[in-house]
């Protein structure tokens, strides 16, 4: 099993649906967290970065389109793989112009499910490589300038605090060793 799972946050309001993606994602070396609901998966997304978020489209409430225009105007970067029954053409280019990465419908192979997430999650980890500042909250750490800050306020870092903090964040939740 790998030490370094992508994890990937599900939302679906039909549970059968949610569990047998669930379960399929878990077999296959991610780590899942699911939501039945946009409200829910709102709040996931507040408190977890996440490297992926599968969404579909028709939910009560607010719907996966509407979640993902108010997430992308506000410069989220994760990418959003839609889920829909809504398979004609209008319906994939209006969740691909609001800002969905991809759109799968619905029935759909899991072994094609399992191919798109790989390469979104991979061309997702080198736009992450290429970013200048790493946001941990409420910290971010400029790795060009070697600037720490929280809530706006700079912190004068040590060259040895400055150089574990570059570790730290080039290696993007990796376990790293002592004697490497």
């Amino acid at each position: 099993m790998k030490l370094d799972l992508h994890h990937i946050l599900v939302v679906d309001d039909d549970i059968r649906i949610l569990q047998l993606i669930n379960d399929y994602l878990n077999k296959n070396n991610f780590r899942v967290s699911t939501a039945d609901n946009a409200k829910k998966a709102r709040e996931k997304i507040e408190n977890i970065e996440f490297d992926l978020i599968i969404l579909d489209i028709m939910m009560p409430g607010e719907s996966g389109l509407t979640l993902t225009n108010s997430l992308k105007k506000n410069n989220f970067k994760t990418p959003i793989l839609l889920l829909s029954a809504l398979g004609n053409p209008e319906d994939r280019i209006k969740g691909l112009e609001i800002g969905a990465s991809d759109y799968l419908t619905k029935p759909f192979e899991p072994k094609e499910l399992l191919l798109r997430i790989k390469n979104l999650v991979q061309k997702n980890k080198y736009s992450k490589i290429k970013k200048k500042v790493i946001k941990f909250r409420p910290y971010s750490f400029n790795l060009k300038n070697e600037i720490l800050k929280k809530d706006g306020k700079v912190f004068i870092l040590t060259s040895s605090e400055t150089k574990l903090l570059t570790i730290l964040a080039k290696n993007d939740g990796k376990p790293i060793f002592r004697d490497n």
